[in-house]
């Protein structure tokens, strides 16, 4: 086994990064570095087994202990890397050079000493043009390392690069769990390679590291390898000293130093960040050291163990020494939990409570509720209580202790301490308007106006409360359909938040701007701004996180408009199932049980789809929610009319709730957002029932002028029911109009989903105008063809792809239109760029430029990059 790579059964997952980074580095040693378990051997491993089945010259040492002794050492190089005879060569020789066109692998540098590492850099040091080195340790060791860096002969793969990407870990991970419970697992164990392969081995121990609200238990085959392949390394005193130091996960020397007992030094935390563990500086200045996620949790479940009161201890100096410091979020995480809870509730309202929550702060929850009659002494602690509840489902709860709490404060005018009193009134107006908006109290002008004299109160001097007064006005105005004062509210909000990163209060905001764009511009600019919103949402967040249901539900809602419902229900099951336990607003809710109803009367029929609206109409009566169930409703007659089932669609129209639905001459914007869909839904089933003169009867009745600023997606709807009804009534010209301008719509806004489901009746009325000498732009025929000939509608993953008989070639699925972002992305593979220098271009991560990728994959219809590159440029996209 020390001349050859140790034996696998599990298979390896390709890391193609770092295998290109090897195999571009001939007449190089390339180091690769990283704690233990971070897949260095495995690496290693894999690309000597590629270049062994390509016929190159590989050879393999594995180092051990006995390699410090320099005569062992020497006999292990001469023969790993030489060959015969090199066991009775004569040790005053020395080593041989190592030879022409040969691959060197050694395993395990951080096994020997530095005297011993030294004569292994004197030798791999002296390889020739055509060979190359390829050696793994926990770090780089030793100014012979170092000055052949510095010459460019030494190559790094470094700890960064091990982190496994959130695609390398779903192949290690398989299907256990769903795209999103990869990504989150993966995130938690830092893309540790030898984590996730414990997590592949244990899911059912592993789904509770879903669970952010707490430190949960790793499966314990992960904790016995880090006991024996970590912990049982160290000296006991320096284990012992690190078990009180992981309490505080990050620290300075000062904190270090102000710790009870101080377990150990600054520079003992410097020798062990230098051999290459689980320690790491946290910044470029190195005035601050952080403990990897997995090593620090492990070792602070130790000490919870061996030692519950000096854990607690710990705790409560770590909440003091952050609160005294001014890091309001991680005071707050220690203060959570410690046992003294009159302790803890000072800590958090000192350090900002409900104001570090709404920033990037953890929840502020306790186990013992601050009351009402104590909201003027801990007044921003119980507004975050009050947050929290909101955000748990619990509104009702939330909003009589607010109204008592204002009784007693006199409208929080009553406060003790060294409160800022404009503050505390602005979080208790703002959570005011939260429970508005959860409550679907109506939008009235003088609602607006006040959350507008809010929003500039607040600006450029209290930058938290203006944007989450921002986030409520925006939510007002999309209610409203008033989609252009919406972005700019949104864009007031962002530019509050410029000097506060990945706060909760953006994460809403980005949602605002996704349901703008997908309104009024494209689902593909709607899906860049979501899955912002779902990345901060995931930050130390769990899986049932009100952010980040709210994100997923969304984000699904996207993956139905581009006809991706593979992907859209892996999302919505999981999420609808934690809405009862979460605050959410009527359009969300509309939102994700209107999609997964839909999918379901795609897929299964209407009895499936009838049971995701009655959970939807179940949570509506729940939380008093009657315009849900007025969406529900319509949802309904969609299903029923999609179905056949004619005599219940129509008895549903005439039931009293959707007559008056129907019946109401409001011109109120959140009642025409109602009225209108409802009527479009009528005209449909009047459509299907071959009564075409009916459904335009209905079609003139929905208000223009609210239908001219309404969602794409209602006046998409529109356009192909006035389509039909024209065709059906022989008004054949303006159903061609109508056709052109439902086309224009699903080209421009993405809604490929909604195409597919109206293409016979699009591909009809096309078919007509050709054969009667309509003359139409190209663009429309392009969409025909590409899009509505070329992709099979039955279909229900991400990419859609059928050869169209008309035209013999492959076509692409999607909307190939491709944003302006991915058009520079594809211009620049094009070019020759790999993704890391693309990200680098265009200041972006090497994730989003994946994303982008596989988006233009998916909208080409293609599978390689240069079946990508030949297709844009048929198309003239570059």
């Amino acid at each position: 086994m020390r001349y050859r790579p140790p034996r696998l059964i599990e298979p390896l997952v390709a890391r193609p990064r770092i295998a290109r980074r090897m195999a571009e580095a001939v007449g190089k040693v390339t180091l690769i570095v990283g704690p233990p378990g971070s897949g260095k051997t495995s690496a290693l491993a894999s690309h000597y087994t590629d270049l062994a089945a390509a016929g190159r010259t590989v050879r393999w040492l594995t180092l051990s202990d006995e390699d410090n002794d320099p005569a062992v050492l020497r006999r292990h190089l001469d023969h790993a890397f030489r060959g015969g005879g090199a066991e009775t060569r004569d040790e005053a020789e020395g080593l041989s050079d190592p030879p022409e066109d040969m691959i060197g692998f050694i395993d395990g540098l951080e096994k020997i000493d530095a005297a011993a590492s030294a004569l292994i850099g004197a030798f791999v040091l002296q390889l020739p043009p055509s060979s190359s080195f390829h050696i793994t340790t926990h770090r780089m060791r030793g100014p012979m390392f170092h000055d052949a860096w510095l010459r460019g002969v030494v190559e790094l793969i470094g700890p960064d690069e091990l982190r496994m990407s959130d695609d390398e870990a779903a192949a290690l991970l398989g299907d256990a769990w769903s795209p999103w419970d990869r990504q989150r697992i993966n995130e938690v164990i830092d893309g540790w390679a030898a984590g996730l392969r414990f997590v592949a081995r244990a899911p059912a121990g592993a789904a509770r590291l879903l669970d952010g609200a707490a430190e949960q238990a790793f499966p314990v085959e992960m904790a016995n390898y880090l006991d024996d392949v970590v912990c049982g390394r160290m000296d006991p005193a320096f284990l012992a000293a690190l078990m009180e130091v992981s309490v505080l996960d990050r620290f300075t020397p000062e904190a270090l130093a102000a710790m009870p007992g101080r377990p150990c030094d600054w520079a003992q935390i410097d020798d062990h960040i230098r051999d290459g563990s689980f320690i790491r500086y946290a910044d470029d200045q190195r005035c601050w050291a952080a403990f990897h996620p997995v090593f620090g949790r492990h070792l602070r479940q130790r000490l919870r163990r061996f030692d519950p009161d000096r854990f607690d201890a710990l705790n409560r100096f770590a909440a003091s020494w952050f609160e005294a410091n001014g890091f309001g979020a991680e005071a707050i995480r220690h203060a959570v939990t410690v046992s003294d809870s009159a302790f803890a509730a000072r800590v958090i309202e000192n350090a900002g409570a409900i104001h570090v929550d709404l920033c990037d702060g953890p929840d502020v929850g306790l186990g013992e509720r601050v009351p009402a009659a104590r909201a003027g002494e801990l007044p921003l602690l119980f507004l975050g209580q009050i947050y929290l509840a909101i955000r748990r489902g619990r509104s009702v709860e939330a909003r009589a202790a607010l109204d008592e709490a204002e009784r007693l404060t006199h409208g929080f005018t009553l406060l003790d301490g060294a409160a800022d009193p404009e503050s505390i009134r602005g979080f208790a107006q703002l959570i005011d308007m939260v429970l508005d908006a959860s409550e679907d109290r109506p939008i009235t002008e003088q609602r607006l106006a006040e959350l507008e004299r809010a929003m500039e109160a607040h600006r450029g001097t209290r930058p938290i409360l203006a944007s989450g007064v921002a986030c409520m006005l925006a939510l007002a105005y999309l209610e409203l359909s008033r989609y252009a004062e919406a972005a700019t509210v949104c864009g007031i909000g962002l530019r509050s938040l410029q000097d506060v990163k990945d706060s909760r209060v953006s994460v809403f905001l980005r949602i605002h701007q996704a349901d703008i764009a997908v309104a009024r511009d494209t689902v593909d600019k709607a899906v860049l701004y979501i899955e912002d919103a779902q990345r901060i949402a995931r930050i130390g967040s769990g899986g049932d996180n009100y952010e980040v249901v709210a994100t997923r539900i969304l984000r699904a809602g996207l993956h139905y408009e581009n006809n991706e419902l593979d992907a859209a229900l892996a999302l919505l099951e999981p999420s609808l199932r934690q809405l009862g336990s979460i605050n959410a607003w009527v359009r969300l809710c509309a939102s994700g049980f209107g999609t997964a109803a839909a999918i379901a009367g795609i897929r299964q029929g209407i009895a499936a789809a009838e049971e995701q609206l009655r959970a939807g109409e179940a949570l509506a009566r729940e939380r008093n929610l009657p315009r849900l169930l007025q969406l529900m409703a319509i949802a309904r007659l969609r299903e029923l009319t999609r179905a056949g089932e004619w005599r219940a669609a129509m008895e549903h129209v005439e039931s009293p709730g959707f007559a008056e639905l129907l019946a109401t001459d409001s011109l109120s914007h959140a009642v025409l957002g109602v009225q209108v869909p409802a009527m479009l839904e009528v005209a449909r089933l009047m459509i299907e029932l071959g009564r075409p003169h009916d459904a335009q009867a209905w079609l003139d009745r929905i208000n223009k002028p609210f239908l001219g600023e309404a969602d794409s997606r209602f006046r998409f709807t529109f356009r192909i029911m006035a389509m039909r009804a024209a065709y059906g009534m022989r008004r054949y010209n303006a159903a061609v109009d109508h056709m052109q301008a439902a086309v224009e719509l699903a080209s421009h806004g993405g809604l490929v989903r909604r195409a597919l489901n109206n293409r016979q009746h699009l591909t009809e009325v096309f078919d007509w105008s050709i054969r009667n000498g309509r003359h139409l732009p190209a663009r429309i025929g392009a969409y025909v063809e590409d899009v509505l000939r070329g992709a099979d509608g039955t279909e229900s993953g991400a990419t859609l792809q059928q050869s169209s008989p008309r035209r013999g070639v492959e076509q692409a699925p999607n909307n190939f239109t491709l944003s302006p972002r991915e058009t520079e992305i594809i211009a620049l593979v094009a070019e020759g760029y790999i993704t890391k220098e693309i990200a680098v271009r265009l200041g972006i991560s090497e994730g989003t430029v994946k994303t982008h990728r596989k988006k233009i994959h998916e909208k080409l219809g293609v599978a390689s990059r240069s079946q990508a590159i030949a297709r844009a440029r048929d198309l003239l996209i570059i």
